[in-house]
């Protein structure tokens, strides 16, 4: 079977999936037969997200109704947030990044109301309705769904819901740092930094005259590769690697080439713990491969490094293509002479696993293979 058939029965699986809400069928653990784990939004846009990214790949009618439903689902979810003069000013002056006595300062600060406002331009997602679970990631993921969109469709009917996140995300920025997880938080996560990222690197690289945002990019760019220098999280490779590609995209600067070559070494000489198990690792391959196609793409290139990635990615992908769940199971193969039958495998077919052992799937684990298989197409 081709990846473009995987990918193609991938989506139909996705699209199956979707639920008049606009989300998705979350998880299953086909021992249990039932959901494992409680709903998150966070992914649950992000499957709106690679659903647009497949959409820019091949214009399926299908996929773009499906996109906006989730993009109408997130408009719906959205929650207005803003912040005082005063607010801005102590955040400016270096505040939220003191590194002690931090538990006390939140709470000083949401005494104040120094914290948010439940009011102003910006907007940001949240999954009921609470500020404290507005996280950062389900509005940086929501917006890189509706710039694919607009770019593969030039539709500009969630442009206001477009510039409400943007200064949403931009309202969460620590200044001369990254970004907080939520509103009621001053602590920030190498997960939602990337995705943020991203997205305003996304943002920028189409809408380039919007000089707020590439002002605060420009004190970004140089926090983050900083930060990451030499480090890796594995919550913040794929996507870090992504904006420092999209950045390059839009500037030209060999400084994010510099950045992208050193992650995508770090990364790969970081040591790999229970390899036996078989994870899905369709995640770290989104930024192998958008490494490797910077490397080809470069001028300077590291042809040894390119063969490490190229060499690690059929590797991966060889063990990942066997998570996909085929057509018509009523039993699959855990281990030798293991086998789980269950009648549900039919309804999933095109799924991902979460893991060779691991009778069980999540919509992201199908969702960052699709966009590993997009960008592996490309």
């Amino acid at each position: 079977m081709s990846d473009q058939d995987r990918l193609r029965r991938a989506v139909d699986y996705v699209l199956a999936s979707q639920l008049p809400s606009g989300f998705f069928r979350y998880d299953l653990d086909f021992l249990a037969d039932r959901s494992a784990e409680g709903d998150n939004i966070v992914r649950q846009v992000a499957t709106g997200y690679v659903l647009a990214e497949y959409y820019l790949h091949a214009r399926d009618r299908r996929v773009r109704l499906a996109v906006e439903a989730t993009l109408k689902a997130s408009g719906a979810l959205s929650l207005p947030v803003g912040k005082s003069w005063m607010q801005s000013a102590l955040e400016h002056g270096g505040l939220l990044s003191l590194p002690i006595g931090r538990y006390k300062l939140r709470a000083g600060l949401g005494r104040m109301s120094l914290l948010y406002l439940p009011k102003g331009d910006g907007k940001l997602i949240s999954q009921d309705g609470r500020y404290q679970s507005a996280y950062l990631g389900a509005t940086a993921v929501g917006l890189l769904a509706e710039l694919q969109y607009h770019q593969a469709t030039t539709d500009n009917r969630f442009g206001d819901l477009r510039s409400a996140w943007v200064k949403g995300l931009m309202s969460m920025w620590i200044p001369g740092r990254g970004f907080r997880i939520a509103p009621d938080s001053i602590d920030d996560s190498p997960f939602f930094d990337g995705e943020a990222w991203l997205a305003l690197a996304y943002y920028h690289d189409l809408f380039r005259r919007d000089e707020k945002v590439s002002s605060l990019l420009r004190s970004l760019d140089t926090y983050l590769m900083a930060r990451y220098a030499s480090e890796v999280s594995t919550g913040f490779y794929q996507w870090g690697t992504m904006a420092a590609a999209r950045r390059l995209k839009t500037t030209a600067d060999p400084r994010y080439v510099i950045f992208i070559r050193a992650q995508a070494q770090a990364y790969l000489d970081m040591r790999r713990s229970d390899q036996w198990r078989g994870y899905n690792t369709c995640a770290g391959i989104e930024g192998l491969a958008t490494a490797a196609r910077v490397l080809r793409e470069g001028r300077d290139g590291d042809e040894a490094l390119l063969e490490r990635i190229q060499a690690r990615v059929h590797e991966e992908m060889e063990k990942n293509r066997g998570l996909q769940i085929p057509p018509n199971a009523t039993r699959m193969a855990f281990a030798d002479g293991v086998y789980v039958s269950s009648p549900r495998l039919r309804d999933f077919s095109g799924a991902f696993l979460e893991g060779r052992y691991q009778p069980y799937t999540r919509i992201d684990d199908t969702m960052h293979c699709v966009s590993a298989l997009i960008k592996l197409a490309q």
